[in-house]
């Protein structure tokens, strides 16, 4: 998938140059007889194709390579001399091109590149005559040329992906923190911002009381900017991240928008939600997890290469560090897999891979050493800078080197949850100095905002830091709230165009499949696909699925048999026990099923709210799956009982 571009496509874009002498350095001039190289291929009505005209005079000088290329048109039966090739037929000059200059020979001002555009050239002459010998009804040049065209396009598209994979790589060691750290890409197409204006939070206690979890809160996050959401435990963090991701079930009071607009139905579509819990398919590798995340988000051209969307993912985990267990299973409890901090980041790839415009991670570095998390936070901040993706973490306590990696900072406290900073990270320090609690030279800045908004530690200053953002930044912030609400930007079907475009800008462009108006990225028919090959896969590497399906219905012939063993040979009303204990059997055998419907009960509740497939690709998946064991496990058992029951004892 990454051959490079055709010559002869190469010399249709590139302009004509005039013949000019060439010579090699150190090669003595040669006699006319061993002139006229080459010239122009032109399909006949039948046979190969001939070679006419001429490139070089007659009296220029051949190297060594120029030599070989005569032979090898000698030896594919293609004349080599202006002198023994017959004229042209009318009509077909505009579709020749010359092999010197389709190798870029014929005006080049690089003799060192001669041998290797030589070789190309030799090897396209190859190919035409191996394509023309095929046919007895001549060479079919445009069909040939429109198939070189789509191969090179989705080349050209690998390339592209490539290359701009391994810049976005080469980048991660320029994220400092500081402003313009990071070079907005030329393709980038984050351009989501949110607006929340009055969210709260109650719940209703069993005497009736009503507790607020979380107190009115407003703000405003950027496009392209990366979001701490801190505060102690029990001040809504979650609540708030769940509340604007959309994924809250409870009521709730307030509004939020996207760019200045009420969320629509493709909400969805433009966001991602990495929750707390890492809930994966323990039987599925990293790779895999990956994969299909990233199969179900983006609609890719049908025809790319498997290599193309292989890398997408290989580039992922290599980014996070997981390139070394890429073929490791996920794992739980009683299967063997990867670590938890290593789930973790599978479960940080899964969201990233989705090209969303607006990310929500509820403590992606939970149970991640500090190097790691400094890692996943610099390349989410490398994904904010460069391609303009909005990213609302909630974190705890990062040391300073991740902590000065964020742009915007809204801190919580609890009994309540109320706001009591909600701005630039960078310009927290000032305010703490202005309510009169400066941080300490040597100490980490976020650990001393939260011992001072933590109600009842020993420096609790709560009350303090909420009365001063009341009076103080709470009219700032809710004067751009007000403004941003009143400036409407692009839609979420809009911004999933500006994704399109983007991914066009890596070539290829008119493969890629219009933008679908729909909760789901891709078709009903492409989800029941995915779906079916995952669930067949998990079906097949489960100890529990299909192996066991078939050994259990062997075990209960054998058991069944055994006990009715020569009942055949009885008298009819002596077989109604037999035959209905084959019945019940038969008719039990999708219960064996619920564990496993169970266990995935919860993957499948993620995964389906995050609009990745519907409900009934996975109903009709599972089902036709266990129908398909399930028939085969009972074609056994009925067989193996009816065999024995006419054994005699």
């Amino acid at each position: 998938w990454l051959k490079p571009r055709s010559f002869l496509e190469s010399a249709a874009e590139r302009p004509s140059a005039a013949p000019r002498r060439r010579r090699s350095p150190g090669t003595a001039e040669r006699t006319a007889e061993d002139s006229g190289i080459m010239a122009t291929i032109l399909p006949t009505a039948a046979g190969p194709p001939q070679v006419v005209g001429d490139v070089l005079p007659a009296d220029s000088p051949m190297s060594p390579n120029d030599e070989d290329l005569v032979q090898s048109c000698s030896e594919n039966g293609l004349p080599s001399r202006a002198s023994s090739q017959p004229e042209p037929e009318p009509g077909t000059a505009g579709k020749t091109a010359s092999c010197f200059e389709a190798g870029g020979i014929r005006g080049s001002e690089v003799e060192g590149r001669r041998p290797a555009l030589m070789s190309n050239a030799m090897r396209e002459v190859r190919q035409l005559s191996e394509a023309a010998a095929t046919s007895e009804q001549g060479w079919p040049v445009s069909a040939f040329q429109e198939r070189r065209h789509s191969e090179n396009s989705l080349a050209s598209f690998g390339t592209r992906v490539r290359r701009r994979l391994e810049s976005v790589y080469n980048e991660l060691d320029k994220v400092t923190g500081q402003e313009g750290d990071v070079v907005r890409d030329p393709a980038a197409y984050g351009e989501a911002s949110l607006t929340f204006k009055d969210i709260e939070f109650s719940v209703r206690l069993k005497d009736g009381a009503e507790r607020l979890i979380l107190a009115p809160t407003s703000g405003h996050f950027k496009a392209g900017s990366l979001v701490a959401l801190m505060g102690p435990s029990g001040c809504g963090k979650t609540t708030l991240l769940d509340i604007l991701a959309n994924k809250k079930t409870s009521p709730w009071r307030g509004t939020v928008h996207l760019n200045g607009r009420p969320r629509d139905k493709l909400f969805e579509r433009v966001t991602t939600y990495i929750p707390q819990d890492d809930i994966m398919p323990a039987h599925l590798t990293v790779s895999e997890v990956v994969a299909f995340y990233s199969s179900l988000k983006i609609q890719a051209p049908s025809n790319m290469p498997r290599a193309t969307r292989r890398l997408f993912v290989e580039q992922r985990l290599r980014f996070l560090g997981l390139g070394d267990v890429a073929d490791t299973k996920i794992g739980n409890e009683t299967v063997r897999g990867i670590s938890g901090g290593q789930r973790r980041r599978v479960s940080l790839a899964c969201g990233l891979s989705s090209m969303a415009h607006l990310f929500f991670a509820d403590e992606p570095t939970s149970g991640l050493s500090g190097t790691d998390a400094e890692a996943c936070v610099r390349y989410m901040r490398l994904l904010a800078k460069k391609f303009g993706v909005t990213l609302v973490v909630a974190i705890h306590q990062p040391r300073p080197e991740v902590a000065r990696l964020f742009d915007h900072l809204l801190l919580l406290t609890s009994n309540p949850g109320s706001a009591v900073y909600n701005g630039p990270m960078r310009e927290a320090a000032e305010v703490w100095a202005k309510v009169g609690f400066p941080v300490p030279e040597f100490a980490n800045p976020t650990d001393y905002f939260l011992d001072l908004v933590t109600p009842g530690a020993k420096t609790d200053q709560c009350d303090t830091f909420v009365h001063f953002y009341q009076s103080r930044l709470k009219p700032q912030v809710d004067e751009v709230v007000i403004s941003e609400l009143n400036r409407p930007r692009k839609t979420a079907l809009e911004l999933l165009e500006t994704r399109r475009t983007a991914m066009m800008s890596f070539g290829g462009g008119g493969e890629f499949p219009p933008v679908r108006n729909s909760v789901y990225g891709v078709s009903f028919s492409a989800q029941l696909c995915t779906v079916f090959r995952r669930q067949l896969r998990l079906s097949l590497r489960d100890p529990l699925g299909i192996n066991m399906e078939l050994g259990v219905a062997v075990g209960q012939s054998v058991v069944i048999g055994v006990t009715y063993l020569g009942v055949g040979e009885k008298e009819a009303y002596n077989q109604m026990l037999f035959y209905f204990m084959l019945a019940m059997t038969v008719a039990l055998v999708g219960m064996k099923v619920m564990p496993k419907l169970v266990d995935e009960r919860l993957v499948v509740k993620k995964e389906t709210s995050e609009a990745l497939y519907s409900d009934w690709a996975y109903i009709i998946s599972f089902s036709v799956i266990n129908m398909i064991t399930g028939f085969l496990g009972n074609s056994i058992f009925v067989t193996l009982v009816f065999w024995m029951r006419d054994r005699k004892r």
